[in-house]
This record gives C-alpha cells, sequence and structure tokens, in this order.
C-alpha cells in the first residue's frame, strides 16, 4: 500500500507485504519434497521386487570343432584343393550342423540319456522336447569351424549336464549316420556301374548290327568304300573343270590374236619360223652393209644386191605363209582339247549324279553310325568314372570319417548369467530419481504464484531537492522496518557490469503511461544519450525538416528522431531556439540526478516490474542492446550511442559474438516502440 510521502527531504513509498516470504518458501518447498518422495516411491519400490522376484538364470558353454565327414570320394587332386578351401561350402556346412544340434531326433536321444540318469525331472514343461529346444542354442563362432553350444536355464548343474550329453549324443549319431550313408553310397554306385555295363553291350550290339545293314565299315570316312568312291570323282570332277577352263581360255586367246593380226604363234614355240626370221636377219645385214659401201645406182646395177633383194623378198613371203599355217594349226589344238575337256566334265558330272543319291544314303547311314559310337564312348567313359569314385570310396574309409574334437567340455557356472540385480536396481533408482524431479517440476509448472515484493521503502529523489541526498543515512536506516533497502535500490557493481534491459513491451508501456514531458524525455534517453548529453541539448540543435537532433560535446553525433516526437518538441520551442531542451520550472537545464529521478517517476507511474531499476543508463542500455542485435559494428556503435568505455565494450563483446556486418540501411537506430508510441 502507498503511504503520504514526506516531502522535507524525500519521496518514500512503503511497500510492504502482507505474506512473509519465508513462510511461502517453506510451503513451497514441502510441497516439492512430499511430491518428489511420493513419486520416488512409487517407482522406487514396485521396481525393486520386480527385480528382485524374477529367478536367476544359469549358462553353460561347450565349444565342439566339427570336421564333416565326405560320403563322396573327389576324383583328382586338383578338385580336391579346390574344394577344401571352399569357405562358403564349410559355412554353410557348419550352419547345417548347428541346426542339427538344436533337431528334435537329436534332443529326444539326449532326454532317453538324462531320464536313465534319473536328471529329466528338472526339464519343465508338457513338452520336455521344447523346452530344451528354447534352452540350447549352437551358433558358429565367426570366422572359425568352431560351434559354441550353450543351454540357460535355472538349475546350473542340468544345464552343464545337457550340454555335455548333447556332445557325446551328437558324437555317437554322426558316426553312425556316416557309416550309413557311405554304404549306402557304396551300395549305389555298384548298382550305377552295373547299369551302365547293360547300357553299354546293348549299345554296342544295336551299333555293330547296324554297321552291318548300312555298310558303314568304320566311324572313319576313308576306311568306307563309297564314301571313298565318290570322293575320287570329286576331286576327278574339280581337275576336269580346270583343265575345260584353261582349254576356253587358250582358244579365246588365239581367236583374239588372229582377230587384230598379231601372231599368236611364237618362233621360239616353231623351228621353221626361227630359221626363217634367222635368214631375214641376215639377208638384211648384208644389205645394209652395202649400201654403206655402195651408191643406189651401183646397187641397181649390181648381181649380188639384185640376188639378195630377191632372196629377202622370199623370204618375207615364206614367213608369212608359214605363221598362217602355223596359227590354223594351233587353233584347230586348242578347240580340240576344250572339246575334250568338256566332255570329260559332263562325264564326271553324269557319274556324280548317278551316285548322288546312293552318297546322300550312306552319309546318312554313316553319320548315325557315328552318333551310336560317340553315346558309347560317354556312357564307357561314365563307367571308368563310377569305377574310380568306387575304388577310392573303398579305399578311403579312413579319410572321409567325421572328426569332432571337443574344445571346452561345459562346466558347471557358479554365477547367474541374468538377470543383473545390481544394474537393474540402479537403473530403476536413476528412474525413479528422474520421474521424481520430472513430477516436482509439473507440479510447479501449474502452481505458478506471483510473488509481491519483499517489505521495503523505495526513496526517489524530487526536482525541487536538487541533488539526492545520500540514500545511506541512520535515519533511513531507521525508517526500513526489515532493513531491505539494499535490496530495494540497485546497487553499483563494477566497470563492467551492465544495468538491467527492457523489453519493447516495458518501452511501450512506459511511453504510454508517461506524462507529456517524461515520455518526450525517455523518448530521448532511447536515442542512446546520456544523462549529460541529455542536460546540454537545446531547440536549436533540433532539425525539424530533416527529423534530426544534434548531439554536442565529445561524442558529437547526429540521431533520427521519430516524427511524433519531433512535433511534440515543435510545439514547445517556444521561438527560442537558445531554451534548453528539458528544464525545470525556472527555466534552467535539468541535472543529471533530476533527470534520473524523473525517469525512476516515469517508471513507477507505468507500473513496470522493477521500476526502479530503469534509469537513464538502464534507457541507453536498451538502446545499445536494439542495435547489438542488429548487428552493428563496434566500431560504427560511437556513431549512435557516444562513446563507450573499454569495461562497458568487453561486457557486450561477451554478451554478443558473432561477426558483426550491419552497415548503413540494414540498421534501423529507432526502437519500434519508440516509432510506433502514441503521443497523449
Amino acid at each position: 500500500m502507498f503511504v503520504a510521502p514526506d516531502f522535507r527531504e524525500k519521496l518514500v513509498y512503503d511497500t510492504s507485504q502482507k505474506t512473509n516470504p519465508e513462510a511461502l518458501a517453506r510451503r513451497s518447498n514441502r510441497r516439492r519434497l512430499t511430491v518428489f518422495l511420493i513419486i520416488f516411491l512409487a517407482t522406487l519400490v514396485p521396481g525393486l521386487i520386480w527385480n528382485l522376484l524374477r529367478p536367476a538364470e544359469y549358462r553353460a558353454n561347450a565349444r565342439v570343432q566339427i570336421t564333416t565327414g565326405t560320403v563322396t570320394a573327389r576324383i583328382d587332386a586338383k578338385d580336391s584343393v579346390s574344394n577344401a578351401g571352399e569357405p562358403a561350402g564349410q559355412k554353410n556346412d557348419l550352419l547345417t550342423q548347428a541346426q542339427i544340434l538344436t533337431s528334435r531326433s537329436l534332443l529326444e536321444e539326449v532326454l532317453h540319456r538324462l531320464e536313465k540318469e534319473g536328471l529329466a525331472t528338472g526339464i519343465a514343461g508338457a513338452d520336455p522336447i521344447n523346452a530344451l529346444q528354447s534352452s540350447i542354442t549352437a551358433s558358429q563362432v565367426p570366422g572359425t569351424d568352431i560351434v559354441e553350444i550353450q543351454a540357460i536355464g535355472a538349475s546350473p548343474q542340468l544345464m552343464a549336464r545337457i550340454v555335455n550329453t548333447l556332445i557325446e549324443s551328437y558324437r555317437d549319431q554322426l558316426l553312425t549316420r556316416h557309416d550309413s550313408d557311405s554304404q549306402l553310397a557304396i551300395s549305389n554306385l555298384r548298382d550305377e556301374i552295373a547299369k551302365l555295363g547293360e547300357n553299354i553291350a546293348e549299345k554296342r550290339a544295336h551299333l555293330n548290327t547296324f554297321r552291318a545293314r548300312s555298310g558303314v565299315v568304320s566311324s572313319e570316312r576313308s576306311e568306307n568304300e563309297t564314301l571313298a568312291y565318290i570322293k575320287g570323282l570329286s576331286e576327278s570332277a574339280n581337275k576336269a573343270n580346270e583343265d575345260a577352263a584353261k582349254a576356253e581360255a587358250r582358244l579365246r586367246a588365239l581367236r583374239e590374236s588372229a582377230a587384230s593380226g598379231k601372231s599368236p604363234v611364237n618362233a621360239k614355240d616353231n623351228p621353221t619360223l626361227a630359221a626363217i626370221e634367222q635368214r631375214i636377219s641376215t639377208t638384211r645385214e648384208q644389205l645394209r652393209n652395202m649400201e654403206r659401201t655402195y651408191t643406189p645406182d651401183f646397187m641397181a646395177m649390181d648381181p649380188t644386191a639384185r640376188t639378195l633383194r630377191a632372196s629377202l623378198t622370199e623370204l618375207e613371203r615364206q614367213l608369212t605363209s608359214t605363221r598362217l599355217s602355223s596359227q590354223q594349226a594351233a587353233m584347230a589344238d586348242a578347240e580340240e582339247q576344250a572339246s575334250g575337256a568338256r566332255a570329260t566334265v559332263e562325264r564326271l558330272r553324269g557319274q556324280i549324279a548317278n551316285k548322288r543319291h546312293e552318297a546322300q544314303l550312306f552319309s546318312g547311314s554313316f553319320h548315325e553310325a557315328q552318333a551310336m559310337e560317340e553315346d558309347l564312348v560317354r556312357l564307357e567313359g561314365t563307367r571308368r568314372n563310377a569305377n574310380e569314385r568306387l575304388a577310392k570310396l573303398e579305399s578311403s574309409e579312413s579319410t572321409r570319417l567325421p572328426v569332432m574334437t571337443l574344445i571346452e567340455a561345459a562346466a558347471v557356472p557358479q554365477t547367474p548369467w541374468r538377470p543383473e540385480y545390481v544394474r537393474d536396481g540402479l537403473t530403476n533408482l536413476a528412474v525413479s530419481f528422474l520421474l521424481g524431479l520430472l513430477s516436482v517440476w509439473f507440479v510447479e509448472l501449474f502452481n505458478r504464484s506471483s510473488v509481491p515484493p519483499a517489505e521495503t521503502t523505495i526513496v526517489v529523489p524530487q526536482p525541487w531537492m536538487g541533488s539526492a541526498p545520500a540514500l545511506e543515512t541512520p535515519s533511513m536506516r531507521q525508517a526500513l522496518p526489515h532493513q531491505q533497502f539494499r535490496q530495494a535500490l540497485p546497487q553499483p557493481g563494477p566497470a563492467a557490469s551492465l544495468p538491467k534491459e527492457l523489453t519493447q513491451d516495458e518501452v511501450a508501456a512506459l511511453l504510454a503511461g508517461a506524462d507529456r514531458d517524461g515520455r518526450q524525455l525517455c523518448a530521448i534517453l532511447l536515442l542512446g544519450l546520456t544523462a549529460d548529453e541529455v542536460k546540454e541539448l537545446a531547440f536549436s540543435d533540433l532539425d525539424l525538416k530533416s527529423l534530426r537532433l544534434t548531439v554536442r560535446g565529445a561524442s558529437a553525433r547526429t540521431l533520427p528522431l521519430p516524427n511524433w516526437l519531433a512535433l511534440a518538441l515543435a510545439r514547445d520551442s517556444a521561438g527560442d531556439p537558445d531554451r534548453p531542451l528539458f528544464c525545470d520550472s525556472l527555466g534552467k537545464p535539468l541535472s543529471a540526478s533530476d533527470i534520473g529521478a524523473r525517469v525512476t517517476c516515469v517508471a513507477l507511474d507505468s507500473g513496470i516490474d522493477d521500476a526502479t531499476y530503469v534509469t537513464p543508463e538502464a534507457l541507453r542500455h536498451t538502446y545499445i542492446d536494439n542495435l547489438m542485435r542488429q548487428k552493428v559494428r563496434f566500431s560504427d556503435l560511437a556513431a549512435f550511442a557516444g562513446k563507450l568505455s573499454a569495461e562497458e565494450i568487453a561486457a557486450y563483446a561477451a554478451l554478443y559474438t558473432g561477426p558483426r556486418q550491419a552497415q548503413g540501411t540494414e540498421i534501423d537506430p529507432i526502437m519500434p516502440a519508440v516509432r510506433n508510441a502514441e503521443t497523449g
């Protein structure tokens, strides 16, 4: 409640509360403890009961190395090596053996042996075999040929005995099954060899009968008379075609030579032509020698020259006649050879045509006999392979036996395998504790109540008081009933501490609840000015056309004004540019303490929480925080808020980290709450 202020030295407000904070705190703590213990115990006790009532289970382990035997023998060493180094086949075989270890037939034998020992009564369930299958597992150890066998149950002695009995039963069954499978394989192989022998004898008899009926002597073509005769005719026909082609070509060449006036007969092929050409050459040489010695007139009268010329003419006539007769004889011979070659070809073609049908029939029989012989060869090869396998099976019985090596027998487990009582109990404890804390948080979430401020007395300096009196005086200490004066007012901290920041809603409430002068003062301070800079402002610092405010002094700068603030200040100018922007009733500028007092009064009138913390420094800090959230550079901060001390810069740097690159139009120096404030 508010009491009448004392105007003698100070303005005092008494805001005593109706309830005791210590009692509220104790009641809240009791409620939290009660909720925590209820939820904690409600989850811890059932969990511990469930954990401790679970029966203990024991696990017995054994490891065996299994090398399965082979029923069939491999034919050659190459196949043996390639198959032995095949990990996929080995893996599949081990997986098969692991399934056999848990098969129902093997477990029936294990149960029968346990009944003989009187241990089968420890196996619970209507179907003991299903109980054994659910408790026994067999798996391959990765990367090895070892199988691990496990049995899980309530009795440690029984689990160890079940595993060892299972290994013994598996070894006996493995040898028995291998022996029976090996004997069956040998018997089947012998039956296969006998059937192959019967098929071979039948095929051979059928082949001999077919050869005798078709005349196919052998599978070789050269050994059969019909095929050999047809082959000879084909070769003769091919040679006759070549001879006929050559004769036709020679005849055609002779005719072309005769038509072009050339002699097809060479002198080297006809001795008569060669002798005549030799005599003509000799006579012409004699005449050339005489022409070099005698004149033409002398040679015309010389008997020797006339004789040589007459002899030359006669020899040329003989040469022409001889060539013509030789050409005719050559053409006649070529026509005779061509005619004979054509006749030979026609004759051979006729013989081949007569034998073609016979050859086709024989060729079909030959191919059929050849196919029958190939079938017979394959059957004989199959019988040889079967004989080899039989011999190897009979001689390699000891090397094909399966081998099972017991690496580790099952021992009686001394400690339970599961459950882990300590681990599960600690988990239950941690979960119960977390649930208790969560339940306390939920209860407090829905039981929040507004706690009134502590009983205190707030001292607000007034304008008529001049500078504020010292707050901590003996008389004031007596006026505070609960000695909470220091908690009510903000205490000066280190240079790097920052004042309280107002939210945009609080700024809007501050401006809306203030009177005209208080609203203008707070709006100017929310533009980043200090109290010392505000008291130095005059109306000459206003530029109403550009809506600018010039700040003078050590941190001179120009700041934009919201439209409503510029209009309000213009109405108060009264035509005196040198008049202070904010002054008292005597027209003197307000002091820094007056400005602080007015700001505190405005905050109290507006009903803001922690109003005593609203100071000019808090308003300037709110302005700087708005700039820092817009990523303003630290180097550009002085252009908006004036110079800052190194401690203040360090404090802001600790609050706002990361790169800061905002410039120019990216920055709005006027807060939204200030720009949108309503003038009253």
